[in-house]
């Protein structure tokens, strides 16, 4: 069992130094226009800082929190490594601080002494991530790129919504709300979430994005987090994928190999540990 873990633990190892190699050459290619593709690096830079600040919250073993993690350019493997076995959220967040990390003021404004709290920590990255893609998006020039963000921000409005819409509501509910969007309003984005559970929500949800297949998604799978979450992640790649079909030289293909890459990451990923398991 334990032989069987370890080498499960080098396997994905390895999957994240080749998914983070094919993003190395991506970056390389790109130089400068990489600038211009806010949905690529800073998208895997903000799932790795959700993933290890959680880990560290929930006291997951260090190993486990890089789980499915993808290296950038500005957050490469060893500082993802070293986030990962810090003991604190505040010695991850003081280690961000020292690299310069264009994100480190954010996480300081959500409480870097200590314990942070997580839940402002999270809204706080996910709305500089949010402006800093707005803001290259329109320096971009490119319509489809820009409608592309405003869909992002609306999805992770929508499952941020779905989350606290369980439970008892004590926090200010529009104060994680992302502006930028384009269907999803703060009133309907309110309304979901004090509608009394998830598949309430999801229905709320659904009416925001009448006429695209995410409102099914979002009717269907409301209580379901994990699968919806991978329904969104496959719509994500057909989207993409058509959208490159008619566009093959501009920016979408770009945004299509790299969510193809995330997809196969973690089906590799997945297989290795349960056939570990």
């Amino acid at each position: 069992s334990t032989a069987a873990s370890a080498s499960a633990t080098a396997l994905e190892l390895a999957i994240r130094r080749w998914g983070a190699a094919q993003l190395r050459i991506l970056a390389r290619w790109l130089g400068g226009r990489a600038l211009a593709l806010p949905l690529v690096f800073e998208a895997e830079d903000l799932r790795s800082l959700r993933a290890i600040f959680r880990g560290v919250a929930g006291h997951v073993p260090a190993e486990r929190r890089l789980a499915g993690l993808i290296p950038t350019p500005t957050l490469p493997e060893r500082a993802l490594q070293a986030l990962a076995a810090a003991p604190t959220s505040g010695a991850a967040s003081a280690l961000l601080s020292v690299w310069r990390h264009p994100w480190a003021g954010a996480i300081a404004a959500a409480g870097s002494v200590g314990e942070v709290d997580l839940f402002a920590l999270e809204t706080a990255l996910a709305q500089a991530s949010a402006a800093t893609a707005v803001e290259r998006a329109a320096r971009s020039g490119d319509g489809v790129l820009r409608a592309l963000v405003r869909d992002a921000i609306d999805v992770e409005n929508a499952l941020t919504a779905l989350v606290l819409s369980i439970g008892e509501k004590d926090v200010e509910v529009d104060r994680p709300f992302l502006p930028g969007g384009r269907r999803l309003s703060l009133v309907a984005f309110r309304e979901a979430i004090l509608a009394g559970g998830p598949q309430p929500a999801g229905r709320r949800l659904a009416r925001a994005f009448d006429g695209t297949p995410v409102a099914l998604l979002f009717s269907l799978h409301a209580d379901d987090p994990a699968t919806l979450e991978v329904e969104l992640r496959d719509h994500c790649v057909g989207d993409l994928a058509r959208r490159s079909h008619r566009a093959p030289l501009g920016p979408v293909t770009l945004l299509w190999f790299t969510c193809r890459l995330r997809t196969q990451m973690l089906e590799l990923q997945r297989i290795v540990w349960a056939v570990a398991l």
